[in-house]
């Protein structure tokens, strides 16, 4: 299998080479936890290995991603100057409706499934921020279609993607996306029983075709990223 490093090598080495080619992986977490960093980083990777990228963002325009990411040392703007990262401006579809043409490729935004309508062929990573926008209005059972749709569209077109999900909309649906989705990654605050503070872990309930473990990893989020934290420090 197939493997592309999911921008943070540490985490690289605890899933046997990185996220399985090909597949939707769910990554989600409280606000603060990092889910859009994980993107990013994700996504600079990718750009950085010549892969052809795209990023729909529900909660942000991509002008603040853009320079999120910078701050953090990961610069997307010349990828995105030069064709190879395309940002979808979500906010301004919807803003300003545009449902007029039925046949626009952009009609009715709010509908994942039309998600990849707007995907271009060539695409080869796909990273959507946020999931849960998707499930607000939306009954369990359609909404789990539609992520079964989206995943085995993307999936058969060899397309690896990336979808971040907030904590409270994922509890919300009663995780039900954890069934459409061939990995997990949760992003989590807690207090570390062994220094008594508040700290960043990470959980892996699933990846499949992967050996993964199923113990907490500690990590941290820093001025140049997400970094994994040495065991010993959790003691």
């Amino acid at each position: 299998m197939k493997r592309l490093s999911c921008g943070i090598s540490d985490l690289d080495r605890r899933i046997q080479g990185g996220f399985p080619e090909g597949e939707c992986i769910l990554i989600t977490g409280e606000p603060g936890t990092g889910k859009t960093i994980f993107g990013i980083q994700f996504l600079y990777r990718m750009c950085k290995e010549g892969r052809k990228c795209m990023m729909v963002a529900t909660e942000e325009v991509p002008e603040k991603i853009v320079l999120h990411a910078k701050e953090l040392g990961f610069d997307l703007e010349p990828f995105i100057k030069n064709g190879q990262l395309s940002m979808i401006r979500y906010l301004e579809l919807k803003a300003f409706d545009i449902q007029k043409d039925n046949d626009n490729i952009h009609t009715n935004i709010d509908d994942l499934n039309n998600l990849i309508h707007i995907t271009e062929d060539n695409i080869e990573v796909f990273v959507l921020d946020n999931l849960g926008t998707f499930s607000i209005g939306t009954g369990l059972k359609q909404f789990k279609d539609k992520i079964d749709t989206l995943s085995y569209l993307l999936s058969k077109q060899k397309r690896t993607c990336l979808m971040m999900m907030d904590a409270t909309a994922h509890e919300l649906t009663h995780r039900i996306a954890e069934y459409s989705t061939y990995g997990t990654i949760r992003l989590m605050t807690k207090e570390n029983p062994y220094t008594g503070k508040m700290e960043r872990f990470m959980h892996i309930p699933k990846m499949r075709g992967t050996k993964i473990s199923l113990e907490l990893i500690n990590y941290d989020i820093t001025e140049n990223g997400i970094k994994l934290l040495l065991p010993k420090t959790n003691r």
